[in-house]
């Protein structure tokens, strides 16, 4: 037998097992996003782009593909501020760096469900409503008014996954030369014009930077379990409700069928997540390939 071969043989079980996990999912949702089939029909007919039709014009598809954009965009966002001021102050802080490392890492050992009702009406706003009220004499905060709920759900999403920014941000400050930070300390450069000519401009030239946003964009992007949780406490279990992220919108679908064909409808609406995703992570992929080649 050829040795040169021999390395091939050893990736066969992760082909096959990545063709039965990923391949075979999206064949078959292609197959159902082209036909009609839901409990009712024996068998699937075929109706062409029918679906696609029907999801361009649904305005509750543009209003959950709109809210789902924006928690990707203030997530993200969000997390990558957080995260790179706690990796700034860990990094100065050398004394309670341990301390405050492992304080600051719990959340993502927390799940998303525990993570959306820890900021629910429930859970502290209640509470908060009652000092604003009676011990301050301040009007309360309206928690079931749908745009601050949806504020929440996108702070409880970055306050779950700061930990991993913050992460990725001390391991490239590390990284740095100190060196550099002398050489800017000699030349009478203050804290602030340290970190903005020097130390965030070699993080955010550093290609893991883009790996890692592409990573939580993706996961946000199919966001549910956060939404999930609120939808019932600000009465959104309708369709087309401020906080339907494209997953729960799919989830509502199929809990609460109002179309014809909604296993069908549902296979659609997730193989445009995927090319979304994918078109969305090519574009940061090839900035990280950009700044590789300039290096």
């Amino acid at each position: 037998m050829n040795t040169k071969y021999l390395p091939y043989l050893f990736i066969i079980p992760t082909v096959v097992a990545l063709l039965i996990v990923e391949a075979y999912p999206v064949v078959y949702s292609l197959y159902l996003s082209v036909t009609e089939f839901s409990t009712l029909t024996t068998e699937p007919v075929f109706i062409g782009f029918d679906n696609y039709v029907r999801m361009i014009y649904d305005e509750n598809f543009w209003i959950s593909l709109r809210v789902t954009l924006l928690y990707v965009f203030g997530s993200v966002s969000l997390a990558f501020v957080l995260g790179l001021s706690f990796a700034v102050l860990l990094f100065r802080d050398i004394e309670y760096r341990k301390r405050l490392q492992t304080v600051l890492i719990l959340p993502i050992a927390i799940s998303p469900l525990i993570a959306g009702v820890f900021f629910s009406p429930a859970a502290i706003w209640d509470d908060i409503n009652v000092v604003l009220k009676f011990v301050l004499g301040l009007p309360m905060i309206d928690v079931y008014n749908a745009n601050f709920a949806f504020s929440l759900v996108v702070v409880a999403d970055a306050w779950l996954w700061t930990p991993l920014f913050m992460l990725v941000f001390l391991s490239v400050l590390q990284s740095i030369p100190k060196e550099t930070y002398e050489a800017a300390e000699i030349h009478g450069a203050s804290n602030f014009q340290t970190f903005r000519r020097v130390t965030f401009p070699l993080i955010i030239r550093s290609p893991v930077i883009f790996i890692i946003i592409a990573l939580r964009s993706i996961d946000a992007f199919r966001s549910f379990e956060i939404p999930f949780t609120w939808a019932g406490w600000i009465g959104a279990e309708s369709l087309g409700s401020p906080i339907d992220t494209l997953s729960l919108f799919m989830y509502k679908l199929l809990i609460f069928p109002a179309y014809e064909s909604p296993f069908s409808y549902i296979a659609t609406i997730a193989l445009t997540m995927l090319m979304i995703s994918l078109v969305i992570t090519t574009i940061l992929l090839k900035f990280s390939d950009m700044l590789w080649e300039e290096k």
